[in-house]
This record gives structure tokens, sequence and C-alpha cells, in this order.
């Protein structure tokens, strides 16, 4: 029985010859090597291909770019000179403006439509609209003869300077002449000052702010800027 289990395990104890090892060579077939040889013909044929397309547009651009440069020079002058004596603002319609001899401490200009002659301002001859106990700026005298004129008014003034004593002559005018007139403000807040203002002495005044809304069918309405560029 011992010598049984050591032929077994005499077999694991003996030097193992090597196996032999076989190598082998891939060599590509024939068929093989054939269709390599056809993709590389085929690749050159399309780099020739592709070259000599990309050097026929070459010549056709530099073609193009040489008959720019040997472009008649008299015909680049003849259309430069035609530019040069077409003036685009002198064909455009322009606004005309005069600046009127006036008060010191004033500059008082008059922007005329095109094709409008300037008519000069004339003095009112009747009563005026509205009467001040105090002497009125000289900017307020031009905008006020501008009114008395039914000329539209641009005032520009700083801070307190009485820009509304303008607005309150036009108010009295329209009031004159039965017609209705808005009043328009930045903020709710300044639009309920000038109601209260108003109100006082017109009597007959609305205010529309959005969030209140009294006397909408006055003859005078004072709203925001906001709530005026909706009912346009």
């Amino acid at each position: 029985m011992g010598d049984f289990s050591d032929d077994i395990f005499s077999v694991f104890e003996e030097d193992a010859e090597p196996a032999p090892v076989l190598v082998v060579e891939d060599k590509p077939s024939t068929l093989e090597v054939t269709t390599k040889l056809e993709e590389i013909v085929e690749v050159k044929e399309e780099t020739d291909n592709g070259k000599n397309e990309m050097e026929m547009e070459i010549k056709i651009k530099r073609s193009h770019e040489e008959e720019n440069v040997h472009e008649s020079p008299e015909k680049k002058l003849k259309t430069e000179s035609i530019l040069d004596d077409i003036n685009i603002n002198e064909n455009l319609p322009r606004i005309k403006v005069h600046t009127v001899e006036t008060l010191e401490a004033c500059t008082h200009e008059v922007a005329v439509p095109p094709n409008a002659e300037y008519v000069p301002l004339k003095q009112p001859t009747g009563k005026p609209a509205k009467e001040y106990k105090f002497i009125l700026d000289p900017f307020q005298k031009e905008a006020i003869l501008c009114i008395d004129n039914n000329q539209s008014v641009l005032v520009s003034a700083h801070t307190s300077a009485g820009k509304t004593v303008v607005a309150e002559y036009s108010i009295a005018m329209s009031f004159r002449d039965k017609q209705r007139v808005i009043y328009t403000t930045p903020i709710k807040a300044l639009s309920n000052q000038k109601y209260r203002e108003f109100f006082e002495e017109f009597k007959d005044v609305g205010l529309v702010t959005g969030d209140v809304t009294i006397n909408p069918s006055a003859t005078c309405l004072i709203m925001t800027t906001e709530i005026f560029n909706h009912l346009l």
C-alpha cells in the first residue's frame, strides 16, 4: 500500500521535460495582400483627386483676385465720385431751429418742421386765462406767450424753478376754452399731491392712478404716465 502511494506522488516529483513550443507566424495570404494594395491605391487616387480639386479651386480664386486687382482704376474712381456726390443728410427732411431774442436768463428756441415757415409770436390782446399776484420769471413769461399763441411748449428748468406755473396757466386756458386737459406725473404720490392743489383752484378735477379713480369725467384729469400710456 505504501509503495503504491509513493508511486503516485513520484509522478509529481520527477523533473518534467518542457513541452515543445510551436511558433506560428501570421503571414498574410495573397488575397489579403491584394486587398490592402487595392485600398492603398484607392486612397492614393482619392488623395490625388482631392489635391487636383484644391489646385483648381486655388487657380480659380487667384484668377478672380487678379481680375479684381487689374480692374480699371477709372471704374473705381467713377464709383467713388458718384458716392461722394450723394449726401444722404441733405436729402433727408430736417427740422429747422430758430433762436428767438428774449429776456435775459432765458433761451428760447423754436423748432420748425420741414416745409413749414417760422411765424413770430404775437402779444395777446385779450384778457389772460390766469393772472398771478407775483412777477413771473423770464422763462415763465415766454412759455405762457407760446401757450397764448396755441403753440406746443417744452419747458426745461431746474427743480422748484416754477414749471408748474406754466402748467396751471395751460389748465386755466383749457377751462376757459371748454377743453379737457390731462396732467401727468411720474409717481402716484405726486399725482395725489397735484390733485389736492388743483382741486382747490379749479374744482372740476379728477384723479386716475390705477389704485384710486376719482371723477374720471372731470375737465382736468391727473394721472401717472404709466396710466396715460395705457390709455393711448
